[in-house]
């Protein structure tokens, strides 16, 4: 109880010293005083260094967006991500279309061979042709799909650094704003999804989309299916992995943001209406914790979408580049199935569903950080 005392009077008197320094100058001054104060306690070079790494030649200053946000102004316009979207896909295209371009010739190719070979009664000289332009194409599929894994792999390092940086100024935010119960939630909670994406995404999934893809190509060549099914296991384990993260994960959240902010909240009730009625003093407390929060809460809110934004800006090459190639191999299939081999065209399904498996892990990871921030950007935190 004595101990209780205490911690009180050195919150009161805080406040009111802290009020009688932050409303010499007036109100607004002072609320601008306590987001300053705010942000200059948080480490923005290791959040601008992650970010710097992500975007590699897109200079977007962290630090500045939040300011902007925090006076009401834009600094995501509406050209700017227009621009880098025309340049990322002008980029993909570029970097895809030769390879395109080989594959429809190996395609066209497995065709000329296929039928010409139809014209003898023998069919060795077919298969043989097949089995040649097939193990061309292997060779680039595997090449071009290595070439993407990789791309995402770096992708989701960079956010797991972007988050590691962004965790202490974003617990701080939120902390002032909320209480301690739903920063440390947060804390837990991001601790938890970079876990698992380490180490199930990064280890687990990204090379199983790998034996898939392997699994798939061997089964094509033979005309009769010896691994088609054990294929389809391992596919769907991998599905139902990053649906048991996400579920997880978005249920540990519910679950906790009913617990903490509700925790919080009273615990400031009952310091406000404690130290609001002291008299003569009470109103005064009572202003400048609202300001306070206010504040923080302004602070919190506007790092969350500065986070959101640069998350939405990290992926936007990877998902553009596969989504691209997954989509280009899926027509590519349906246009050269009439012609050319089944084996050839089951081929480049599978590797569009393998390219689908790639954009369902980054998704997976955008979702689980996207909603962590959203759900304690949503609460309030007020005395």
């Amino acid at each position: 109880m004595r101990r209780n005392m205490i911690t009180l009077m050195a919150v009161v008197l805080f406040l009111l010293l802290g009020g009688q320094a932050v409303w010499a100058d007036g109100e607004g001054n002072s609320e601008k005083e306590v987001e300053d104060s705010l942000l200059d306690s948080m480490d923005f070079n290791s959040i601008q260094a992650a970010v710097d790494e992500m975007l590699e030649d897109q200079s977007v200053s962290f630090f500045q967006a939040v300011e902007e946000l925090i006076k009401g102004e834009d600094p995501f316009s509406y050209e700017n991500v227009k621009k880098m979207v025309k340049k990322v896909v002008q980029s993909s295209w570029g970097t895809q279309k030769t390879i395109w371009i080989n594959i429809l010739i190996l395609v066209l190719a497995s065709a000329l061979f296929s039928n010409f070979s139809g014209l003898f009664n023998d069919g060795q000289l077919g298969e043989m042709s097949f089995y040649i332009v097939y193990l061309l194409l292997f060779g680039l599929l595997i090449k071009n799909f290595t070439i993407l894994s990789r791309e995402l792999e770096n992708t989701l390092n960079g956010i797991l650094t972007f988050m590691r940086a962004l965790t202490p100024a974003y617990y701080l935010s939120v902390a002032t704003a909320t209480g301690v119960s739903s920063a440390a939630m947060f804390y837990q909670i991001v601790l938890v999804i970079i876990s698992l994406v380490e180490k199930v995404l990064i280890k687990l999934v990204l090379p199983g989309i790998h034996i898939y893809i392997m699994m798939s190509f061997v089964d094509q060549l033979s005309k009769e299916d010896m691994m088609a099914s054990m294929a389809e296991l391992l596919k769907n384990v991998l599905s139902w992995t990053m649906n048991t993260m996400l579920g997880m994960v978005v249920g540990l959240q519910v679950t906790k943001n009913l617990i903490a902010p509700a925790l919080d909240s009273l615990k400031r009730t009952t310091i406000g209406k404690t130290a609001g009625a002291i008299p003569g003093l009470g109103n005064v407390i009572n202003s400048v914790t609202e300001m306070v929060i206010g504040s923080a809460v302004l602070v919190r809110n506007c790092l969350g979408v500065a986070a959101v934004v640069i998350l939405f800006l990290c992926a936007l090459k990877p998902v553009l580049h596969i989504a691209v190639t997954g989509l280009s191999y899926r027509f590519l299939a349906a246009f050269s199935e009439p012609v050319t081999d089944e084996r050839i065209v089951d081929t480049l399904n599978s590797m569009g569903e393998g390219c689908g498996l790639l954009l369902k892990a980054l998704f997976t990871t955008e979702v689980l950080f996207l909603l962590t921030i959203a759900i304690l950007a949503g609460s309030y935190g007020g005395a």
